[in-house]
């Protein structure tokens, strides 16, 4: 009987074991707003206020957000300082671009015809930056300078950093496809949200 007593609880501990190795990889989503109806790349999109997120990160110099992909390749964030951003500039971050190997950074031009101009401002090699099996958490942080940095959660620095010289604020946010169907996963709870910006700044960071 001590036995049996003994293994049972080896296999309980065991049991135990396991599960705190395989967590769900979807709980890194929890608490967050998800965006299903992914336009296509030359579509209108349809761009968020970020005066109402419930999460957004602030720093002295800086704001920050976390958001979540889910698909292939080519995931597309946009923001500025309108909703209907036509004959203005915004900025654009491809992630998981040119199937999933790399991601950029640019300022983006769209006249009412919806032709548009973009300008490179920096590129970096992803590879397999992105996954259709499982969520990649980011962290974008835009700084009052100018400076626009994206980070993969939990990760000390940015895969992805470039300077706007004509500080396009972060006031509107949309997301867009190119020829996959993505899932977007956005204004998510910041709980140790790990930051490119000083540990100092992010001691003071709060949420709005």
């Amino acid at each position: 009987m001590k036995s049996l007593a003994a293994l049972a609880i080896v296999v309980i501990v065991n049991s135990l074991y396991v599960g705190a190795f395989y967590k769900n990889s979807f709980d890194v989503i929890r608490g967050c707003k998800q965006y299903n109806p992914i336009a296509g790349y030359d579509c209108p999109l349809k761009y968020f206020p970020t005066a109402d997120f419930r999460h957004v990160g602030v720093t002295v110099d800086s704001k920050f957000f976390k958001l979540a992909v889910l698909g292939p390749n080519d995931g597309h964030i946009r923001f500025g300082d309108s909703l209907y951003p036509y004959d203005k500039d915004v900025i654009e971050i491809v992630l998981g671009g040119w199937a999933n190997t790399k991601s950029v950074g640019r300022r983006q031009r769209r006249v009412e015809t919806n032709k548009y101009t973009n300008i490179q401002l920096t590129e970096a090699q992803t590879p397999n930056i992105l996954s259709p099996f499982h969520p990649t958490v980011f962290v974008v942080e835009v700084f009052n300078n100018g400076t626009v940095q994206a980070s993969i959660d939990g990760q000390a620095h940015p895969f992805l950093s470039f300077t706007d010289e004509s500080l396009i604020p972060v006031d509107y946010m949309a997301f867009a496809k190119f020829d996959k169907d993505l899932v977007y996963f956005y204004d998510c709870p910041l709980d140790n949200a790990n930051t490119v910006s000083d540990n100092l700044l992010r001691n003071n960071t709060t949420e709005q």
